[in-house]
């Protein structure tokens, strides 16, 4: 029993541990890097249901193919007075994370990405605490039913994405338009999935799929739409880790739509998409949107 509790604590542990002693080897001479703080939130659209928030930091070294992050994602019902969330509703759940990918590029307009992230589910996720303390500053309720979240669960999940980007014109001012397509998939024991989608970008010195990132001398301004074909196997946040945990029944394929507005000026990079998912669970009473905002800085 003992064993079943350390064994996989202490990997985690060591796993993390290493990562970070790891980081510092990959960023260049000056030790100039892009440090990144990415938010998920509903509140974009007034809501606090389904996957409420995501907070996301990550570092990416000058000319290097790594990046090393943390962070936490949260999910809860559209009820907060709720012991239990009501039916058709999503479940409580907390995924505290870290991990890194590394990207090749194929060829001048193919990339491919693989990462693999490491963390936990349940009380260990710190998500009750994490959404009282905000909700507290903010003046909004508390949500009364964490102890129905997902159980306990040391969770691993490694990705692949393939891009690829297809010029479809470009002026001599600078403006441009490109289809970004990717293919990508996630195994382990939190998501078992795969998607399928694409991206349209319209706007000035639009940036080329990136194995390197570094500091643009040039400034970037563009838009975006995107769709995606999602097909999924498992999603521990929405069937479960226990058979007595509160789940519905996910849809095993589902479809989702996004907009964004992306800049990028000398050291600063700043990203707002906004995701409009279509119903991913069975006799799913509400339908979910988020925006994610992404903050970036080179120091």
């Amino acid at each position: 029993m003992i064993c079943r509790w350390f064994l996989p604590k202490v990997i985690l542990t060591l796993t993390l541990a290493l990562g970070v002693c790891l980081l510092p080897q990959y960023a260049d001479a000056a030790d100039d890097a892009l440090w990144t703080l990415r938010i998920a939130n509903d509140s974009f659209f007034n809501q606090d249901r389904g996957y409420t928030s995501g907070l996301h930091v990550e570092r990416s070294g000058a000319y290097s193919p790594w990046c090393f992050w943390f962070g936490q994602d949260i999910f809860t019902p559209d009820r907060n007075k709720a012991r239990q969330p009501p039916q058709g509703q999503h479940p409580y759940g907390a995924w505290l994370y870290g991990g890194g990918e590394y990207r090749a590029k194929l060829n001048p307009h193919a990339l491919l990405t693989t990462s693999l992230n490491l963390g936990t589910t349940g009380e260990r996720a710190l998500g009750k605490e994490t959404q009282d303390i905000a909700h507290t500053v903010l003046g909004f309720d508390k949500y009364h039913g964490w102890d129905s979240q997902i159980s306990r669960r040391w969770g691993a999940i490694f990705a692949l994405e393939l891009e690829g980007r297809l010029p479809v014109w470009q002026h001599r001012d600078g403006m441009g338009a490109d289809i970004i397509g990717r293919i990508g998939g996630r195994g382990g024991n939190i998501y078992v999935d795969a998607d399928l989608g694409a991206t349209m970008r319209f706007g000035y010195n639009l940036p080329e799929l990136e194995e390197h990132f570094f500091v643009h001398p040039e400034s970037s301004l563009y838009i975006s739409v995107g769709y995606d074909l999602h097909m999924v196997d498992k999603n521990v946040f929405l069937e479960g880790v226990k058979s007595s945990d509160y789940s519905v029944k996910p849809e095993r394929t589902y479809e989702s739509y996004q907009a964004g507005v992306h800049w990028r000026y000398e050291r600063y990079r700043v990203d707002l998409v906004l995701h409009f998912p279509e119903q991913y669970f069975k006799h799913q009473k509400y339908q979910y949107r988020y925006g994610v905002l992404s903050l970036g800085y080179w120091f």
